[in-house]
């Protein structure tokens, strides 16, 4: 018996028809009430057609966004996940698809008892882990972040262009609008206003398939109105001058005929250097770097060198050190090829089953807390967990001058982390201790002390208000080497932008320079942060490089100035 038979036989019985003896065809009133009932079970069974077909449309959909994917053209299987998992847009549907559609296609299948493929599907589900909703949404904002950061054409990047790098990935209308209501709701308005331009555009060229333009339109006019009513706010309280470097369009929208790029008052920019500078001049030289933008006159650039030196080490003496220098204030490095592949793909393993969500300092310097200011995930790798890290800080020290044993309290535990799509940190300072007020400094209190392992020697202050004692002892973080662990097809770098300059990501490469002056002081212009990665993954280990050790080998001097 087929599954047809099953439905009609089962709606028979529902419907109320009972077997009759005799022939049905000799009475045409037997025949009409036959029809009737057919036409009752025609009914149901047409409803149930549109239901399944409706139901199978949207199962089509999701096969057809997934085989998008699946046509990137790749030498392997390996090729085609990395190049997959590393473009920013793949990871958005996939987050979509896998949050946002699936939803849909699950409820649609659960209505309808198609009990083996729901089996067969929580068997595919069982012990999996799925996006949750901040999946989702994190995925837009890494989006909206790649594309304010790196002023990418909306066309281009929705047609899958990703700073001169084609791809097949692409957003629809929906995808599109849906970006713009994200930036609206961050106060982004001129950028929601963009998104929801490109939104119409390719709801028209869609037939409307997956949002009809007129449905946008209402959402562009909102976004301009909110857009030109804070710009009017915002120019009664502040100068021209001020303006001049924010984030947003200038001129009122209601004035222009359509949205156009900001190209012009890019060019116009003027950039400023130094530790004085604004917190909106943090951000846009921070940009600006990411984008590859030169700040540096042609002077100071003409002024920078590479060299081999052998640090007055035997290590070094058939192998030399390849420097390169960024930046004289303050001062900072690249060591190239200070790593082995060997010792890159042990680091990475070490570090995969430890990696847990990055953590930034919390309020008032108290506690660690995650942030949008830094989306990453990190491990921390104890000195016993391998001979490499052993090897690794004295090289670290051998290459610097300086002592290095976190044992001895000389450094801290190597860091490892792993920086997805979008994955960044805002400009931040690495010292700990310098900028802090004195209750930030309490040590922490004995019977808390004896709750730490080595490990919370270096993490307990994370999870208190305390500073555990140890850390006191070391001293700020006087130091940063990172190591740089793969090369990144887009984005990535480490931008200073208050020293104009930005250290791109060079596989076995190492940055390093001092957070604090030889007086002691803290060094204001070593802001820095990790651009948006745009295309591809970033992974890096850091050493920082504690204080107190350090007396006799950078000795330090009265001049707070230096």
């Amino acid at each position: 018996m087929g599954p047809i038979f099953l439905i009609t036989t089962t709606l028979l019985v529902i419907l109320g028809f009972r077997p009759v003896s005799g022939d049905m065809f000799s009475a045409s009133a037997d025949l009409a009430n036959t029809f009737r009932l057919e036409q009752k079970v025609v009914n149901v069974l047409g409803e149930l057609v549109a239901q399944t077909e409706a139901k199978l449309s949207i199962i089509r959909h999701y096969l057809e966004d997934y085989q998008s994917v699946v046509e990137e053209k790749a030498a392997s299987e390996e090729e085609f996940i990395e190049r997959v998992a590393g473009n920013p847009i793949h990871a958005y549907r996939l987050m979509k698809r896998l949050y946002f559609d699936w939803q849909t296609v699950e409820k649609e299948i659960k209505a309808d008892n198609w009990r083996n493929a729901l089996r067969q599907l929580e068997r595919v589900r069982m012990g999996a882990k799925f996006p949750k909703e901040e999946d989702f949404f994190g995925a837009a904002q890494a989006l909206v972040r790649l594309q304010d950061t790196y002023e990418l054409n909306m066309t281009q990047l929705a047609r899958g262009n990703l700073w001169g790098r084609q791809t097949r990935a692409e957003l629809t209308a929906q995808d599109c609008l849906f970006m713009g209501k994200h930036a609206f709701n961050a106060g982004a308005y001129a950028r929601a206003v963009e998104w929801f331009e490109e939104s119409y555009i390719l709801a028209g060229l869609e037939n409307n398939k997956t949002i009809r333009q007129d449905q946008v339109m209402d959402f562009i006019q909102h976004a301009i109105n909110m857009h030109d009513d804070t710009l009017q706010q915002t120019k009664q309280r502040k100068p021209m001058a001020v303006l001049s470097h924010t984030n947003s369009f200038e001129l009122p929208l209601r004035e222009r005929p359509a949205v156009v790029q900001r190209n012009e008052i890019i060019r116009s920019r003027k950039y400023n250097l130094g530790k004085h500078i604004s917190d909106q001049d943090d951000a846009s030289n921070f940009n600006a770097l990411c984008r590859g933008e030169r700040l540096l006159n042609d002077k100071l650039l003409a002024e920078l060198k590479c060299w081999y030196d052998t640090r007055h080490q035997f290590y070094f003496l058939l192998m030399p050190i390849k420097i390169e220098q960024h930046s004289f204030e303050p001062a900072i490095y690249t060591f190239h090829d200070v790593l082995s592949d060997e010792e890159i793909e042990t680091i990475k393993e070490l570090a995969k089953p430890l990696l847990a969500r990055s953590m930034v300092q919390g309020k008032l310097g108290v506690g660690h807390e995650v942030s949008n200011v830094r989306t990453s995930k990190t491990a921390w790798l104890p000195e016993g967990l391998h001979p490499l890290l052993n090897r690794l800080s004295r090289r670290i020290g051998l290459i610097t001058g300086l002592k290095t044993d976190p044992i001895r309290d000389e450094a801290e535990l190597l860091q490892v982390a792993n920086y997805g799509i979008g994955g960044h940190y805002s400009p931040h300072h690495d010292y700990l201790m310098k900028d802090k007020a004195d209750f930030e400094l309490e040590k922490m209190p004995p019977r808390e002390l004896a709750m730490g392992d080595r490990i919370a020697t270096y993490m307990f202050y994370a999870k208190k208000k305390y500073m555990h004692h140890r850390e006191l002892q070391a001293g700020d973080r006087i130091a940063t080497f990172m190591f740089y662990l793969n090369d990144v097809e887009r984005g990535g770098s480490t931008a200073f932008p208050r020293a104009g300059v930005a250290v791109k990501p060079v596989k076995a490469g190492a940055a390093f320079w001092y957070n604090l002056k030889r007086s002691g002081k803290p060094d204001p212009l070593t802001l820095h942060g990790a651009c948006p990665v745009l295309l591809g993954h970033k992974w890096v280990s850091n050493k920082w490089i504690r204080e107190t050790a350090q007396t006799f080998n950078r000795r330090c001097l009265l001049d707070a100035n230096q």
